[in-house]
């Protein structure tokens, strides 16, 4: 696995923060285009994007925040944050940028905020409009979520306690078992993580973090019927190499809903977009070209008087 292109230090540097009620929310912004909102997944932030974006920048004005508790965005209460919290962030930050519709690209427990997003869109509650979303390497089905050993321990009754046995060594090694054999950063690609992992509101965060496997459970059936119910284009990319949602995820999700597209990316990890950035950038290009063509096509068949 390459080395990102810009640090994590860099990547703050270029940043800007707008304020949600005790939440200094971080996030990226820039490029040409119609608007594509990135949500990042557990345990890091909206850096993981920096090997990606580059390849999306003349196509898509990208906003790319981090979650509430995450990486840079500081959480002055210390108290957990849901997804349904997440989701009424994301429509803040939305209307904050004036942006009244958007495209979504989705990682891990971004993939849970975007189908809250998208449920609300179904219900005709959200404040805007959802043209297209498509989801990484995520727990989109929660029976099917394989989570690891670390991750139950965060989330069990003794979570609060468990940030002080953890040594940088032993969870990045964990961190990066969940990447393909072939694509697992090791080394100062490995250690570069760590800060991204700790962010602004340290490894105390990371049980306040976690509480999203249990509000999966508990949101199953919106969540998936939500997929289900999508009038939008959607479209799932599975690493299949990953062992917490990957190939059991992507069979499960083409039986949830046959009628989206599924891209398999046999070798690769949790991570496609830092795994295999191209790889992942070309079957964004080509989903949105469908979507582009589809469009003309529909304005040619109207009827013109």
């Amino acid at each position: 696995m390459l080395e990102a292109p810009i640090t994590y230090d860099k990547w703050g540097q270029c940043g800007k923060y707008f304020e949600w009620k005790n939440h200094n929310v971080f996030f990226q912004r820039g490029g040409n285009g119609q608007s594509l909102l990135l949500l990042h997944g557990f345990p890091t932030c909206s850096w993981d994007w920096s090997w990606l974006s580059p390849h999306l920048i003349k196509r898509f004005y990208m906003v790319q925040p981090d979650l509430l508790d995450y990486g840079r965005s500081l959480n002055a209460s210390g108290t957990p944050c849901s997804i349904m919290d997440q989701a009424d962030m994301i429509e803040a930050l939305m209307k904050q940028r004036g942006i009244k519709a958007t495209h979504i690209l989705a990682h891990d427990v971004g993939d849970s905020v975007a189908q809250e997003l998208i449920a609300r869109h179904n219900e005709s509650t959200l404040s805007f409009r959802i043209l297209s979303c498509v989801l990484l390497n995520g727990g989109v089905i929660p029976s099917l979520h394989k989570a690891r050993a670390v991750q139950h321990l965060l989330a069990g009754p003794f979570g609060k306690w468990v940030p002080r046995l953890i040594t940088k060594d032993r969870f990045l090694k964990a961190f990066a078992d969940v990447f393909s054999k072939h694509t697992r950063p090791k080394g100062p690609v490995l250690n570069a993580f760590w800060p991204a992992i700790l962010g602004a509101n340290g490894k105390a965060s990371l049980p306040r973090r976690i509480q999203y496997m249990a509000e999966r459970k508990k949101q199953a059936n919106r969540w998936t019927a939500a997929l289900k119910n999508a009038h939008l284009p959607l479209m799932y990319v599975c690493g299949m190499a990953d062992p917490v949602s990957g190939a059991h995820m992507a069979d499960g999700f083409e039986m949830l809903v046959p009628k989206a597209r599924l891209v398999r990316l046999p070798g690769i990890g949790h991570y496609p977009q830092c795994e295999a950035p191209e790889t992942v950038a070309e079957i964004m290009h080509q989903f949105h070209d469908c979507i582009v063509e589809k469009q003309n096509r529909q304005k040619v068949a109207q009827p013109t008087y």
